[in-house]
């Protein structure tokens, strides 16, 4: 059923690594009458595995698991207890409960992401929340890629595409993400920086709501590079590329040092912290929003969320992982839909 013809949001959630803690933190954030009073959802993964996680859950004698092999659906929305599967058949129970990285659990995670795509092209459903996967299980697979981002980048065709993170708050993108720290200066050039300064602008306006988002820069170096003695990619690289975006109409402003920009931030001064590589932007968002923070895809053509944890074997099968961040995941994708169908109007 195309997203025009339904009364409510559809939500995909790919289950992630089979062996993670992806199935239990889906499996409690569905299960709250807030959640599913807010659209519909699917699953898309492996029932079995679903049904043995549920039934090791202390909420597990509640839920009732119905499972489809393709799309749309007939099961009963309107019941909390009622948990919608698409299932993929493609892993086994006895590999999921090792709590490990495998080869085929890396392939089956690969699959769910792969299908949840589809179905999002094809408007099938409205948005994807991926549950963590293994980079380590889906290079055993076979697969070359870093991440979701790239995967999903790669897969659409999209040109300019940014990682952002949100939670509590604070918003931070990224010109670089999933790279070893002696390749991030090949990486960060005038076009990287001003494309994610644009990507960004675009995405806080048609997904966030924000009709004018204020933007921070950060610089790459430690003070902005101290007038050149620590580098000087601030004066030859960022700060051109800001005052590109600034001649485009994108309220941004800098270079502006990393150990200070996310308190302003946080106070108001910004709705967003554009930073130059990973730890630079994961280090704030996680000390802030570590339960809470979710991982936003821009510039592709649909809708993609997740929580910012990874798959957490040491505490899989544990029944103690904490959904909070898969809640607002889950959330954000509500919301994102909802503010992107307005900006069409």
């Amino acid at each position: 059923m195309k997203s025009e013809n339904r009364e409510r949001n559809l939500i995909g959630i790919t289950m992630g690594d089979p062996g993670g803690i992806g199935p239990e933190v889906i499996l409690k954030a569905l299960s709250s009458q807030e959640m599913a009073s807010s659209a519909d959802f699917v699953i898309i993964g492996c029932y079995n595995v679903l049904r043995v996680v549920a039934d090791s859950l202390s909420i597990g004698k509640k839920l009732q698991l119905s499972r489809f092999d393709s799309l749309p659906l007939n099961a009963d929305r309107d019941s909390i207890n009622n948990i919608n599967v698409l299932d993929l058949e493609n892993f086994s129970v006895q590999d999921a409960i090792s709590h490990k990285p495998l080869p085929s659990s890396g392939r089956a995670s690969v699959e769910y992401i792969m299908k949840g795509l589809d179905l999002a092209m094809g408007g099938e459903i409205d948005a994807i929340v991926t549950a963590p996967i293994s980079k380590e299980a889906v290079k055993m697979a076979g697969f070359e890629f870093a991440g979701h981002t790239e995967l999903l980048k790669e897969k659409t065709a999209a040109e300019d595409v940014v990682m952002l993170m949100a939670g509590n708050g604070l918003r931070v993108s990224f010109v670089t993400t999933h790279l070893a720290v002696r390749d991030v200066f090949r990486f960060i050039n005038h076009e990287s920086v001003f494309s994610t300064i644009q990507t960004t602008a675009k995405g806080l306006k048609n997904l966030f709501g924000i009709a004018d988002p204020k933007i921070a820069v950060c610089g790459l170096n430690p003070h902005c590079g101290d007038g050149d003695h620590f580098g000087t990619e601030e004066r030859d690289i960022i700060v051109p590329a800001i005052n590109c975006a600034q001649e485009m109409g994108i309220d941004c402003i800098g270079p502006l040092s990393s150990d200070t920009v996310f308190n302003k931030a946080l106070n108001g001064e910004f709705d967003v912290v554009v930073v130059q590589f990973h730890d630079q932007g994961t280090i704030p968002i996680k000390m802030h929003a570590f339960d809470s923070g979710v991982n936003i895809t821009l510039g592709i053509p649909i809708i993609r969320t997740s929580p910012t944890h990874g798959t957490a074997f040491d505490i899989a099968g544990k029944c103690v992982a904490d959904p909070g961040s898969m809640i607002e995941a889950t959330k954000t994708a509500i919301m994102m839909t909802e503010k992107q169908k307005h900006s069409f109007v």
